[in-house]
């Protein structure tokens, strides 16, 4: 019984020690994982109405989060 009521408190007081995960800005961690996105001519010619609206809220979404420049 001892070595049960021992077994517990070991365990409550090892969640108690851990440390929660960093967690970054999101932010951050979208401006690290993307870049501009720089088209051609031609592929903006080829590119559905939805396409060029996706890549300019992009290339917007950057300059405004992550200081890049047109």
């Amino acid at each position: 019984m001892v070595r049960i009521a021992a077994l517990i408190l070991a365990l409550s007081l090892a969640g108690c020690v851990t440390q929660p995960a960093v967690v970054s800005a999101p932010r951050s961690v979208w401006c690290d994982t993307n870049q501009p996105r720089r088209l051609s001519a031609a592929t903006v010619a080829t590119m559905s109405l939805a396409e060029k609206q996706d890549a300019v809220a992009h290339n917007r979404r950057g300059a405004l989060w992550c200081g890049w420049k047109p």
